[in-house]
């Protein structure tokens, strides 16, 4: 009988942990100036934790020292010989508005001259997209579309879906109560409503350019939270191709 119910909770277990959806940590509005980075305390915070996370780089945010500055993270790995952290493009200016209700001309300007700013201050190619303010119009997905090292969008709405060759990652649960103000308690309301429909993997989105320690303490909480649950952090890009092959 003892043997049974062991048997029983074991297979509980591998069923819950194989069941529990991959987190993508969305990290907004990064910049480097002067080789100052907006967000190096959540950068060396998370690389600590050997937790993997993607951050929205602005272009117009980034200088002359963004390479030097930001290498040692694009060059981070896990035991594993795993990336540790994905940079995407979150717009050239982010200005209101830069990427709803503007010209095709406007927005492929403006998401053509960000890529290029960012892949050649850092040397790397960007394949996840994430507008400014998550503000999109059916013209954003055919600019991103003509751009063939574009995989993984955030946050696109159905009937803006363009291409069938570009992933849109949309099972969002929110940790934030305005800009910038993570709480656990936040996480906890939105996660317990949403988990049972987002069995794949679920976005949290969050800004960290202006975090202190008292947020990287709530966000301790949920990440510990989560890996109670068996979950798994990965990245956009990582994730895309792992669920496209």
């Amino acid at each position: 009988m003892k043997k049974i119910t062991f048997l029983s909770l074991l297979l509980l277990a591998c069923v819950t942990l194989c069941g529990a959806p991959k987190i993508i940590l969305k990290l907004d509005d990064l910049g480097v100036t002067e080789n100052k980075c907006s967000c190096k305390l959540t950068l060396d915070y998370l690389i600590k934790k050997n937790i993997k996370a993607s951050y929205g780089i602005i272009a117009d945010r980034l200088d002359n020292t963004a390479k030097a500055t930001l290498q040692p993270y694009l060059d981070a790995k896990n035991k594993k010989g795993e990336n540790m952290v994905e940079m995407w493009h979150h717009g050239l200016d982010h200005k209101r508005p830069e990427f709803r209700e503007t010209s095709y001309e406007y927005q492929k300007e403006h998401f053509d001259r960000a890529t290029q700013i960012i892949c050649s201050a850092l040397g790397i190619k960007l394949h996840t997209f994430g507008a400014p303010f998550n503000a999109v119009d059916s013209v954003t997905y055919r600019v991103i579309a003509g751009d063939p090292d574009f995989k993984v969008v955030f946050f696109a709405k159905p009937e803006y879906r363009y291409s069938k060759k570009i992933t849109y990652l949309n099972n969002r649960v929110s940790i934030e109560q305005g800009t910038g103000n993570i709480l656990f308690d936040q996480f906890i309301k939105d996660y317990e409503q949403k988990k049972g429909n987002y069995n794949d993997y679920i976005v949290l989105q969050a800004h960290p350019n202006k975090w202190t320690k008292t947020e990287l303490d709530e966000l301790d909480k949920i990440i510990e939270y989560l890996q109670n649950e068996g979950c798994e952090f990965v990245l956009p890009y990582e994730y895309v191709n792992s669920i496209t092959k």
